[in-house]
């Protein structure tokens, strides 16, 4: 359903964001809309967060990101690909900023207009939940927190560097792109021969082949 932000003007983008997109658009809305400044790190973190409380309340997908672990803790490169597309858009703005604290640099996710979006009402109030508790926190106690959570300590006891979560506390699940993707890069380079045998064409010509001795075949049963 259509989820319009509070407090905030709605710019009309045709189509309506969706999916992950939505959902990163809509945790920066209300966060922005509550003075809360979201770097690239606190925004991930509040995300995992957001994606594994909708795994607990039984909201399928949640935010549609795929979480892996990481020594950082949970991390996913679909976000940063949905960041690129909303940054294109128009939608937001990535400004590197140094931390007046640690002195380190870091990338604060400016929500620059607020889209229509489509976005599950359930999902959203788990949105509004996790940044009602945990928009205040930094991103190091974010960290700290996620790296605590079921999926990450199963993770992490299994030794599985890069594993894919299973946000309802499982252990990790199957990894099949990498064998995939080896897969699709052996046959890449391994091109079927024009000469294989089974081939279409090698069938078509050995077919044309026999055409003659089916047909005296066929004769000598007509003449018996």
């Amino acid at each position: 359903m259509m989820r319009a932000v509070p407090t905030l003007d709605l710019v009309p983008v045709s189509p309506p964001l969706a999916g992950p997109a939505a959902a990163v658009a809509y945790l920066l809305a209300v966060a922005r809309a509550a003075g809360v400044r979201l770097s690239r790190a606190k925004l991930a973190g509040l995300l995992y967060l957001v994606d594994l409380r909708a795994a607990e309340e039984g909201i399928l997908c949640g935010s549609g990101v795929e979480w892996r672990a990481s020594r950082q803790g949970p991390c996913s490169r679909a976000l940063a690909e949905v960041e690129h597309g909303l940054s294109e858009a128009g939608v937001i703005q990535v400004e590197d900023r140094a931390d007046p604290f640690t002195g380190c640099t870091e990338g604060v996710v400016h929500l620059i207009d607020a889209p229509q979006m489509v976005i599950d009402t359930a999902l959203s109030e788990v949105v509004d939940a996790v940044l009602a508790e945990h928009g205040r926190w930094s991103a190091g106690q974010l960290h700290e927190f996620a790296l605590q959570t079921a999926p990450m300590r199963e993770a992490i006891t299994r030794g599985l560097p890069d594993a894919r979560l299973d946000l309802s506390g499982g252990p990790p699940l199957p990894d099949l792109g990498t064998g995939l993707d080896r897969l699709r890069a052996w046959a890449r380079h391994n091109p079927l021969p024009e000469d294989e045998p089974g081939s279409v064409d090698g069938l078509v010509e050995e077919s044309r082949q026999l055409t003659e001795h089916r047909a005296e075949a066929t004769r000598h049963l007509l003449e018996e």
